[in-house]
């Protein structure tokens, strides 16, 4: 029997199984490091990390564009 947390799998954390947008940025990059060490593919952790951060990014722009036309009528 060797130390503890080396036998088994990894513990499980409660992040990974919520959606990326409800998660901080922080919290998703540590979740996908934590999949991606759990054996998931590398490069699909990182195209669905940089998607959720892009919609992020064009739905906060999108705000931002009709906030100020709704201030110039």
């Amino acid at each position: 029997m060797g130390d503890r947390g080396t036998d088994g799998p990894a513990p499980h954390d409660p992040e990974d199984d919520m959606p990326l947008a409800e998660l901080d940025a922080r919290a998703r990059a540590d979740a996908a490091l934590r999949r991606i060490r759990a054996g998931a593919d590398p490069a699909r952790e990182a195209f669905d990390l940089a998607n959720t951060m892009n919609d992020e990014t064009v739905g906060r722009l999108t705000n931002a564009v009709r906030r100020f036309l709704r201030r110039s009528r």
